[in-house]
């Protein structure tokens, strides 16, 4: 049951739910613009359902997609490993697309119930379905540790772009890399979840001024124990930065070749660059 400390009304149709591991901000709009405030608070219900799945699979979700067959999943779970295995990446398991498939699961819910316009912001891992003519402007994260985020960027419903997600270092989970943020446009969030966790990894070089140690030494919990991840990074001389953006770069390519990316932005001690267009901004 839906208790008062879940939730917190929000200015213009927008609902923050915190339930378990999941921070959430909800919105919702009908073709005219009207909040749908309502169906934001009723959003709840699949939010917990969806998590509910996810515990009870999570021995299943913590293996790599190779340890596990589609005919041990179903609902959530399932979609979390087909979006993993789309990626080609051996060594993520299905819960680097955990945050992006709730999102979904909520976003999905509230365009078939009506909404024009529907976001579900699971943490910075974004969902949104537009209907053919709604348009939605938002900010992307630059940089993880201290929160920057960038000009507000226009998303039409015609650009097919579903899922907005963000990884690198400082951020909530583990990554592999030393970029400050990769952010991944897709047309499913659990998709661009994945490929931004994939693609920040791509970042890492082997440097003297990279820290890095096992996963497990950080959590014994953790989905990867028994692999190397970031934990700081002295300021690096140009060749490093060159070949950690141009390591990002090329997989980018090869993800957009193979349909799965619509457009890619990352940040490396204040490089931006981005795919298509491998445009490199300096600081």
């Amino acid at each position: 049951m839906l208790k008062d400390e879940h939730i917190r009304i929000m200015p213009e149709g927008q609902v923050y739910i915190e339930y378990g591991p999941t921070a959430m901000l909800v919105a919702a709009y009908n073709e005219e613009g009207k909040p749908l405030t309502a169906l934001c608070r009723n959003a709840f219900k699949v939010l917990r359902t969806g998590l509910a799945q996810i515990a009870e699979a999570l021995p299943l979700l913590r293996r790599r997609p190779d340890a596990v067959t589609e005919s041990q999943l179903q609902g959530l779970p399932l979609a979390m490993c087909r979006a993993v295995r789309l990626t080609g990446e051996p060594t993520l398991t299905p819960m680097a697309a955990v945050a992006g498939s709730l999102a979904d699961t909520v976003a999905d819910w509230l365009a078939d119930q009506g909404a024009a316009v529907a976001v579900a912001n699971n943490g910075g891992d974004v969902a949104l379905r537009l209907a053919p003519g709604q348009s939605l402007r938002l900010r992307t994260v630059i940089d993880l540790h201290t929160g920057e985020t960038s000009q507000p960027a226009l998303i039409q419903a015609g650009a097919g772009i579903g899922g907005i997600c963000t990884s690198g270092l400082g951020g909530r989970s583990f990554t592999r890399g030393i970029a400050e943020s990769v952010t991944v446009f897709a047309a499913r969030a659990n998709v661009a979840d994945a490929l931004a966790t994939h693609l920040a990894n791509c970042s890492f070089i082997d440097s003297p001024r990279v820290a890095s140690t096992l996963a497990v030494n950080l959590d014994p919990q953790t989905d990867i124990p028994e692999l190397e991840v970031v934990t700081a990074t002295d300021i690096l001389p140009e060749e490093e930065l060159h070949r950690a953006i141009t390591q990002v770069l090329e997989e980018a390519g090869r993800q957009y070749s193979a349909g799965l990316l619509i457009r890619m932005e990352g940040s490396i001690q204040g490089r931006r660059f981005a795919f298509p267009g491998n445009a490199v901004h300096e600081p």
